[in-house]
């Protein structure tokens, strides 16, 4: 929405209602400052942090001998 428009819309609110639309002006400018901070506050990734501290059995894809009766029936 254009400004001018957002412009003219607040003219035609009577004062006896300013201070509502100020509080929810607030509100959601707080809440895009909110958004901002939360996504400062995410770590950065850092690529192989966990490389050789992680391994798959080497069996991984086999399937294991307890199911093996199942698949049978």
């Amino acid at each position: 929405m254009p400004y001018a428009a957002l412009e003219q819309k607040l003219r035609l609110i009577p004062e006896s209602e300013f201070d509502f639309v100020s509080q929810i002006l607030d509100f959601v400018l707080s809440r895009n400052s909110n958004k901002a901070k939360e996504e400062s506050k995410k770590p950065i990734r850092q690529l192989g942090k966990w490389k050789g501290q992680v391994w798959i059995a080497d069996d991984f894809d086999e399937t294991p001998e307890c199911f093996n009766k199942f698949a049978q029936a």
